[in-house]
């Protein structure tokens, strides 16, 4: 009996089912279906903003990089927190107050037309790519969980279509009470897996030889590995993530009220953070424990060394994390294209009162395109930071417009996401810029936050002119 595979079907088979009893449930309302608006109190705020951030980089990732970082990889989960409180002060009750249900409305409101236009293509890029980096993680999950089964290709496909089929069916609605038994499965399976690793397997003190032996990763420290800079660049791509991006920002509208949104935020950081650091230790156990095992495949391997239900239902929370955050990101991505490109064409005009059915169709081609896209991308944590680090100029806009608008000029929002896009590639095709920025966040940070400054100084039409209204009505909370 092969006890993994059983555990798989079981979940699955638990989250089409809720999917399905969300669409019978809900109003077959287009914009209901992806955005869930004002339904939701402050602990389902928090596992929905929790499992969006705990996917493929939070857990597969960060054992993958505790090779050469140790325990300070962790930091990744830690820097998604710090965006999550920043994005709870500044960003969350702000959004709310707005009017606007995406990034895109709001900052075509503050700014002009072409802003929207580059916030759009920036949105699309940035969440595009999140999503098949989970397709990527949930392939190399299912390959070492069931491999008599799944290769990484067709694990990647499997998860691919299940990931998208959660979203096509329940919407909003569903993602939000699904994370309830993600974020309880995640905790349950790797504590678990770690006290079984640590202390049955001998991790620990595996874990420990080699880090009293190693001249060149120094294991247990907190902070070496990585370095106080990489780590403070992770908080400043995170500020931009957790600040700009559709598929997070809209999660603070799915709150029933201002207090449920920014403390479910709050909450939710919390939870993000014990994850990163266990699963940097089982990395480290891992290395340790398995002779040659490839650092991709790290956690799943030492997981697959537990009893079959403990590493059925851990390799399930694994793959439950990187569902969580593609599900969320497939409905933001979805959000984006159908509320910031579809219904302003005119074709879209026309076909308003099919929304509902449109909204699911784009969500299949979104989930489609994204599957494409996954078999073009490498590193699972490398990819993701050079993606992320895009928000870092969004988020400069969405701030500067909300929190600068006497000061911010009319035309920087456009420059600035023009010049992020433009530096994300500049980091990955330019010769010799690594050798300059330690980190493609201080580069993001340095380009876009100067042409933000410098466009805004000589731009003499100012956000607060244009917009007059809209800016009371944000301020008015």
């Amino acid at each position: 009996m092969n006890i993994p595979l059983i555990i798989v079907i079981l979940y699955v088979a638990f989250l089409l089912g809720l999917g399905i009893f969300m669409s019978k449930k809900e109003k077959k309302d287009g914009e209901n279906f992806l955005l869930y608006k004002g339904k939701n109190g402050t602990w389902i705020t928090a596992v929905t903003i929790a499992g969006l951030a705990i996917g493929g980089a939070s857990t597969i990732g960060i054992a993958q990089n505790a090779f050469v970082a140790g325990l300070s990889a962790g930091w990744y989960n830690v820097a998604w927190a710090f965006g999550a409180i920043i994005a709870s002060f500044l960003v969350v009750k702000r959004f709310r107050h707005s009017g606007h249900n995406t990034v895109t409305g709001l900052v075509q409101d503050l700014f002009d037309k072409k802003t929207g236009v580059m916030m759009t293509i920036a949105m699309i890029l940035i969440q595009c790519t999140i999503i098949a980096l989970q397709y990527i993680a949930g392939g190399s999950i299912l390959a070492s969980l069931l491999p008599d089964i799944f290769n990484i290709n067709t694990g990647t496909f499997f998860s691919f279509l299940i990931f998208m089929l959660v979203a096509f069916v329940g919407g909003m609605g569903s993602v939000s009470l699904s994370n309830i038994i993600n974020i309880s499965l995640i905790y349950f399976g790797i504590i678990v897996a770690s006290i079984m690793v640590f202390f049955n397997q001998g991790g620990w003190d595996a874990a420990m030889q080699m880090a009293s032996t190693s001249t060149d990763v120094p294991y247990l420290s907190f902070t070496d590995g990585m370095g106080i800079p990489a780590i403070i660049a992770w908080m400043v791509v995170m500020c931009g993530n957790t600040n700009s991006i559709q598929g997070v920002i809209q999660i603070g509208l799915t709150s029933k009220d201002d207090k449920s949104a920014v403390n479910g935020f709050r909450l939710g950081a919390l939870m993000m953070i014990p994850i990163g650091f266990l699963c940097a230790m089982l990395g480290i156990s891992s290395k340790a424990l398995i002779q040659g095992v490839d650092a991709t495949l790290a956690l799943p391997m030492i997981i697959l060394s537990l009893p079959p239900v403990i590493a059925g239902l851990t390799l399930s929370a694994l793959w439950a994390a990187d569902m969580s955050t593609a599900c969320s990101m497939l409905i933001g991505c979805s959000t984006t294209v159908s509320q910031d490109i579809f219904f302003k064409t005119s074709m879209g005009q026309r076909y308003k009162d099919k929304a509902f059915a449109i909204n699911k169709a784009i969500i299949l081609i979104v989930g489609i395109l994204t599957y494409i896209l996954s078999s073009q991308l490498g590193s699972i944590l490398n990819a993701m930071k050079v993606c992320l680090s895009m928000a870092i100029g969004t988020s400069i806009v969405v701030l500067g417009g909300l929190c600068l608008s006497k000061f911010a000029g009319k035309n920087a929002g456009f420059w600035t996401i023009l010049v992020s896009v433009l530096s994300a590639g500049a980091w990955l095709f330019v010769p010799g810029i690594q050798n300059v920025f330690s980190d493609v966040g201080y580069l993001m940070l340095l380009t876009t936050g100067v042409t933000f400054i410098a466009v805004s100084l000589f731009d003499k039409n100012k956000v607060s002119s244009k917009n007059d209204l809209t800016q009371q009505k944000i301020a008015s909370n």
